[in-house]
């Protein structure tokens, strides 16, 4: 198997770990289970996009150093989306340990916006996913990728404006 497969895979079960680590340390192991279960679709999408960003990640350094090539700026801005995506899926979750620090009022907020929360994640996840294809595409680091006729730069574009939209319309649907 691949070195990017496996690095991918470590970094959505690390995710899933702390997710299950931050319900379980908070409400305990059942309601972690219980929660998973109920937004299991989510929680996949986050785990899988994730883990999808870092084989990507593991690919493009392994490209660039043999290349002896620099793509400093799309690493920066992919890193940046990952660790978005991660504090989106886990946010909400502070809400259950918030109480404790007299933030009750922030607690509140958290839970009542979490889908917004968790649906940032995932289309965090996707724009992450985009600015990495983008990257490897315009470094050549792939020939299959570099000869798709669909150009990533716009594809990519399309991916953020998109965001921003779904994420308008959640937000005014919530109001």
């Amino acid at each position: 198997m691949k070195k990017h497969v496996l690095v991918g895979a470590g970094a959505g079960l690390a995710l899933l770990l702390v997710y299950l680590g931050i319900i379980a340390l908070a409400q305990g192991i059942e309601h972690a289970l219980e929660q998973t279960a109920t937004i299991w679709y989510w929680v996949a999408a986050l785990v899988a996009g994730f883990g999808t960003q870092a084989g990507l990640f593991s690919f493009i350094r392994q490209g660039l150093r043999e290349r002896q090539a620099a793509a400093t700026a799309s690493m920066a801005t992919s890193g940046g989306v990952s660790a978005g995506s991660m504090a989106a899926c886990c946010a909400h979750h502070l809400a259950d340990a918030l109480p404790f620090f007299g933030l009750s009022g922030l607690a509140a907020f958290l839970s009542s916006y979490q889908t917004l929360f968790i649906l940032a994640g995932v289309l965090s996840n996707i724009i992450g996913i985009t600015i990495m294809l983008e990257s490897i595409q315009r470094h050549g680091l792939s020939r299959k990728l570099a000869g798709w006729q669909w150009n990533m730069s716009w594809i990519k574009r399309g991916a953020m404006v998109s965001a921003v939209l779904v994420i308008a319309v959640a937000v005014l649907a919530l109001l």
